[in-house]
């Protein structure tokens, strides 16, 4: 995973590890956390106790230790009265009592808005993430990208859709549809003639996907960026763009009350199409039916 992320931005190495692996869901939860409490007290440093209270009350249940999380997260510093400075693999030699604080790095509490943008745009896509101890499939992978589209993380998007790309050689085509797009809308501001070749590009390579894509609803997609196209064409800036999920059979009766139907429909025309009234067989039937599940 690393080849795909640029080293010199941390914080979008640690988002794009946790959407590879959704177990270490910690870390941006971490994250979220201090953001947090630095809008309530209104500065960056704090003390790591109190820190570490408000994180233990967004776990459920403990799966790390704090020094674990903060060592892997790589963006913490902690200092001690004494002015000791603490950070990587040194964060291990903080003792469990005592008063410590802590703050993140420089490079990001020089902004605090825009790393709170960031975080909680993260945590928004990563809590929607539900596959710890498996393997991620093209299902996921596909939700993830769009929902990374929909965030306008496409820095962190181009990355993650290069490593699908290679994980799931067949749907290539697919990935290579967001970065056409998302590329295209960063290039019009600057270079509309580039934009329209991308959307161009991108239309031709939904061709072959269909109007439903892994729950996808690429008939709607493919019309908003045709109409995007067209506006860049009359030298307009192109709209805002949302990937919309289709869940299929949505209005469509339950499985098992649509087997009864049928059901009851084949003995009713077995028994010369008379009502069907036996509640006792009915009752058996719906035994069986259950024990099919």
């Amino acid at each position: 995973m690393l080849g795909y992320i640029k080293e010199n931005d941390r914080l979008q190495s640690i988002f794009l590890e946790v959407m590879d692996d959704p177990s270490k869901k910690e870390l941006i939860l971490y994250l979220l956390c201090y953001v947090q409490l630095v809008r309530k007290i209104g500065q960056p440093s704090m003390e790591l106790g109190q820190f570490l209270m408000y994180t233990n009350k967004s776990f459920t249940s403990a799966r790390n230790s704090w020094k674990d999380i903060l060592v892997e997260l790589n963006t913490f510093v902690i200092s001690d009265l004494l002015g000791n400075v603490y950070t990587g693999k040194d964060i291990y030699k903080v003792e469990d009592t005592g008063l410590y604080f802590i703050r993140i790095e420089d490079s990001y509490h020089r902004d605090i808005n825009s790393l709170s943008s960031k975080v909680i745009r993260y945590w928004g896509i990563v809590s929607k993430i539900s596959s710890y101890g498996k393997r991620i499939n093209v299902y996921d992978a596909v939700r993830s990208s769009c929902l990374m589209f929909n965030e306008r993380l496409y820095d962190e998007l181009e990355a993650y859709c290069a490593l699908q790309r290679d994980r799931f050689s067949k749907e290539a085509r697919f990935f290579d549809v967001l970065n056409l797009l998302s590329s295209a809308i960063r290039l019009q501001g600057r270079d509309k003639k580039e934009a329209i070749v991308k959307l161009d590009r991108c239309l031709k390579n939904m061709a072959t996907l269909g109007d439903i894509y892994y729950s996808v609803n690429i008939h709607k997609l493919r019309k908003d960026v045709e109409g995007n196209l067209k506006r860049l064409q009359k030298s307009k800036s192109m709209e805002d763009l949302k990937i919309e999920f289709v869940i299929r059979g949505k209005n469509r009766e339950p499985l098992l009350k649509r087997l009864l139907k049928s059901v009851k429909a084949l003995l009713g025309k077995l028994r010369g199409n008379k009502r069907w009234t036996l509640m006792n067989s009915e009752t058996k039937m719906v035994v069986n039916v259950q024990r099919l599940f």
